[in-house]
């Protein structure tokens, strides 16, 4: 039977009810989830089916399910629940559920998830999904990653909420305290767990230190965190034995005494559930995870956090040096001197993210680099004719960040000491011994400031004796989402080298300032970006600025989306691009198969495929003589009251029968491709008199008016003078019709004839009067490919657009006949799709619905269109969409010429002025 909501809901509130039978409430608690009667007559009468019958009065237990008690006297429901998790007969059962409950206050756990819920009695009825499992609904994993990770990510979260929840943190000081506090916390967590303190010793601290409310607990974290910043021989010899057992810590992680928040009993629970977590095996990008998962989403987007997963990292660093250090240590192996030179290579590397987050990239660096070392340190041991002492020469003072934000800032000084301990651990059970942790060094040149004002040379100076490596993940921020300082930030990075540099998003600043860092010196770079700087109008923008001060893409990832581990998923369609000014190979790294693969080229074009560094900017007219022009749709700019549903448009022609002269079907991209039925008031050619013969059309047009009146747009307030028409009045006698965005996943973009009965909005684009031979060129692969390449995209969709898709496109050249061919199987693709008129757009171009034969006209039609570019057919995409942009190049330049020389012509066919004497 199917788990029924409402009932449990219902059922819960009743046995939850004041004057409700304490006695039976177990009982009415299995019954709402849907045990049999039977079972909970068994469970009642004391049989065998009851494991705690043996346990004190009131126990009561199914095997595989739950175990239920009360607490004793003058004990809490929590520590009761901690008693029972305990308890082997728990375990020995497999009961999945614990629940504790005075009838006043209700807890339970989840041991197969290790959850916890707590809340009134009263209130039970709103956590009736915790239960689920018991009635078949079991609970969606959240998280893919390692679940030590992503536990401590979502509690160290819970815990934040608790603490914003009754201290006030508004002001910069506030704020940076709880900012600090945090960190100190996740040092305490993670140092019991690795040797850092004594195991668990602060958990101990909070739980048999401070009472229950928590009440005396911010004065005795405030009294240790004094102590960690104390060396041992200043201490005075009467601190008490359970803050005397602390280390000296020092590195300036405990050297501030800041305000220690409120901390109440929920929020002390928190802390130490916590501390039970095994911190020893999180992985670095846990800060991350949890940077985010406090961060609420407003203030991530301001920001444009994006926290960055390991492999999404590794895409990054792996390419950008790790590969040829790599490559280095494996031509080594068996040289003594080439592997002490690699060691010291080591040693003078500079790793800096102009934009670090809470400092994933820099964690990782500093992993992956240790690890290279000690691979270096095994390929000695084989070489040398004696033990050596190893020891690591990699410090925390080769790695450089900026980062804006407080919060991040101080995640990213204390992930890197942990990092640092964690590979000196691993260091020490390979080779026997290791630097000691503490005192604490100094955490790398983090700075607190803006990337985009910060002198970066002035923050990590460029030095002809160091390898320097650019990486990070920047803030992405498109269009309409920057605040006015963005905007300032953006004019003082782009304003003097890109005249319309607010079509860019931000990301681009980072790109500008790392190409212009990389002129000088062993240096390169790479960011994770939005796909959108390699497409469209804003490729033409920022690249030809890039390539003009002799910087390269040296490797590319194409578009992929991507998610992690954090609370609220920021999920992107992203690139990664790298910057080098050197000579050296390149490679376009593809998906295939779901797949990646490698490709080596002799260059890559702005839009990460093997090409030139032409870039396709905006034009006003078509490369093709006599081409008709694409026109945006019609903009209603109405507030909706010329538009219509099916019900909407019969509703009005019941009380305004002659209104049917004026409605028209409207038709947008969702019309087009889904199918959808939309109408609207087309009174373009409506005088005064046919709108005053019609009251409930009067009144919808007056409504118009005092919409577009009440518009802080000028433009639109001057449209109120005609508000019975749509802003645009493109009605040819018949055009074709393109949608401005159509999906990635099809092989052709679906364009449609219609006629002037059919009105366009502005969510397409048409082309006015167009032919069959129109409709054929841009209804075939070679032209979808042309989009891919140009075109903008909105998230993973290509975006249409006149002046970079459709002007820029290299036409082929072709005689009468051959227009002919082409159109006779432009009108085949038609025929084909008539054959199928139940079908919407969407299912004809479904690469996996597509109709045999629709598909055929289509192949059909492109092998024809190809060959009027050359010989033989295209082998791929990447092969047409190479041959397009040489076209695209062949054609510019033809253009240039003939300009100049229509130039030269007029100066030489100039009539010389006469000169008059006086």
């Amino acid at each position: 039977m199917a788990f029924n909501q409402v009932h449990c809901m219902e059922a819960l509130a009743a046995a939850t009810a004041s004057g409700a039978s304490h006695e039976d409430f177990i009982y009415s608690f299995l019954d709402a989830y849907g045990f049999p009667k039977a079972t909970i007559t068994q469970l009642r009468t004391g049989s065998s089916r009851n494991v705690a019958t043996r346990q004190a009065e009131g126990h009561v237990g199914l095997k595989n399910w739950l175990y239920f008690m009360p607490p004793n006297v003058g004990e809490s429901v929590h520590e009761a629940l901690q008693r029972l998790a305990d308890d082997d007969l728990v375990a020995r059962h497999k009961t999945r559920f614990q629940i504790v409950t005075d009838f006043e206050q209700f807890t339970a756990r989840d041991s197969k998830t290790d959850e916890r819920i707590e809340c009134a009695f009263a209130d039970l009825p709103g956590h009736y999904l915790f239960f689920a499992p018991m009635a078949g609904l079991e609970r969606v994993e959240k998280y893919p990653e390692a679940s030590a990770d992503v536990k401590a990510a979502a509690k160290m979260g819970k815990l934040f909420e608790r603490l914003r929840e009754s201290n006030e943190f508004q002001t910069p000081d506030q704020l940076h305290s709880l900012n600090v506090f945090l960190t100190r916390l996740l040092f305490c967590y993670f140092a019991e767990d690795t040797e850092i303190f004594d195991k668990g010793t602060f958990t101990r601290l909070i739980a048999e230190a401070s009472s229950e409310d928590g009440d005396e607990l911010p004065e005795l974290l405030t009294t240790l965190f004094r102590v960690l910043n104390q060396p041992l021989e200043e201490r005075a010899p009467t601190l008490p034995a359970h803050l005397a057992q602390f280390p000296y810590v020092n590195g300036g992680l405990f050297a501030q005494e800041l305000p220690v928040p409120s901390i109440r009993a929920k929020a002390r629970r928190m802390m130490i559930e916590c501390g039970q977590l095994n911190w020893s095996q999180t992985n670095p990008d846990i800060f991350g995870s949890m940077f985010q998962a406090v961060v609420d989403e407003e203030s991530r987007d301001a920001f444009g956090q994006h926290y960055t997963s390991v492999p999404n990292i590794l895409k990054v660093i792996q390419p950008l040096f790790l590969e040829k250090l790599t490559s280095e240590l494996k031509s080594a192996r068996g040289n003594r001197k080439r592997l002490q030179a690699l060691l010291i290579r080591l040693t003078r590397l500079r790793i800096f993210d102009p934009a670090m987050g809470s400092g994933n990239f820099l964690i990782i660096a500093y992993k992956e680099l240790r690890r290279l070392e000690m691979a270096v340190f095994r390929e000695l041991e084989k070489v040398s004719r004696q033990n050596e002492m190893f020891m690591s020469g990699i410090r925390l003072s080769q790695f450089y960040g900026i980062e804006i934000d407080d919060f991040a800032h101080e995640i990213a000084i204390l992930s890197m000491w942990l990092v640092e301990h964690q590979m000196n651990m691993a260091f020490r059970a390979e080779f026997g011994h290791a630097e000691p942790t503490l005192p604490l060094k100094q955490s790398g040149n983090l700075v607190l400031g803006n990337s985009l004002l910060e002198d970066w040379q002035a923050i990590c100076p460029r030095d002809e004796d160091y390898e320097i490596y650019i990486c990070g993940n920047p803030p992405f921020i498109g269009h309409g989402n920057r605040s006015n300082a963005q905007l300032s930030e953006m004019k003082s990075v782009l304003g003097q080298a890109i005249k319309k540099y607010k079509s860019l998003d931000y990301v681009a600043c980072w790109f500008y300032l790392a190409a212009n860092y990389c002129r000088t010196g062993s240096t390169e770079a790479a960011f994770v970006s939005t796909n959108s700087l390699c497409q469209g109008k804003q490729a033409s923008l920022l690249w030809p600025s890039i390539i003009r001060q002799g910087t390269k893409i040296s490797f590319a990832y194409q578009t992929f989306s991507w998610s992690n581990s954090a609370k609220k998923n920021a999920g992107v369609h992203v690139i990664v691009v790298g910057l080098t000014h050197h000579e050296k190979e390149r490679s376009i790294y593809k998906k295939v198969n779901d797949q990646w693969h490698k490709e080596t080229v002799d260059n890559i074009s702005p839009y990460l495929v093997r090409g030139s560094n032409t870039v396709i900017s905006e034009s006003r007219k078509s490369f093709l003589k006599g081409a008709r022009p694409m026109l945006f749709g019609n903009m209603p700019n109405d507030g909706g009251y010329l538009l219509m549903t099916t019900d909407e448009r019969d509703a009005l022609l019941a009380i305004e029968p002659s209104a049917q002269r004026w409605i028209r079907r409207l038709i947008g991209a969702d019309e087009f491709i889904k199918g959808k039925e939309r109408w609207c008031l087309w009174l373009a050619d409506a005088h005064a008199d046919d709108i005053e013969a019609m009251p409930a059309v009067k009144n919808l047009v007056e409504q118009v008016r005092e919409k577009r009146l009440l518009s802080s747009d000028a433009g639109t307030r001057k449209l109120a003078e005609r508000p019975h028409q749509f802003r645009d009045l493109n009605n040819p006698d018949s055009y074709i019709l393109v949608p401005r965005v159509t999906s990635e996943r099809r092989y052709y973009a679906p364009v449609g004839f219609f006629n002037s009965d059919v009105i366009a909005n502005d969510a397409v684009q048409i082309i006015p009067n167009g032919t069959h031979y129109d409709f054929a060129i841009l209804s075939t692969r070679l032209h979808m490919d042309w989009l891919r390449l140009v075109g903008g995209r909105l998230e993973s969709r290509y975006r249409y657009s006149a002046t970079i898709v459709y002007n820029t496109f290299p036409w082929p050249d072709a005689t009468d006949a051959q227009k002919a061919e082409i159109e006779r199987l432009g009108r085949n693709v038609l025929l084909a799709r008539e054959c199928h008129p139940g079908s919407t757009m969407a299912e004809l171009y479904d690469p996996d619905l597509m109709p045999q034969d629709l598909l055929a006209a289509h192949q059909a039609l492109d092998v024809a269109v190809e060959l009027l570019y050359r010989d033989k057919p295209f082998r791929d995409m990447a092969e047409r969409q190479t041959y397009l942009l040489a076209r695209y190049e062949t054609l510019i330049a033809a253009e240039k010429k003939s300009a100049k020389s229509a130039v030269e012509k007029r100066k030489t066919t100039r009539t010389p002025k006469t000169r008059v004497e006086a």
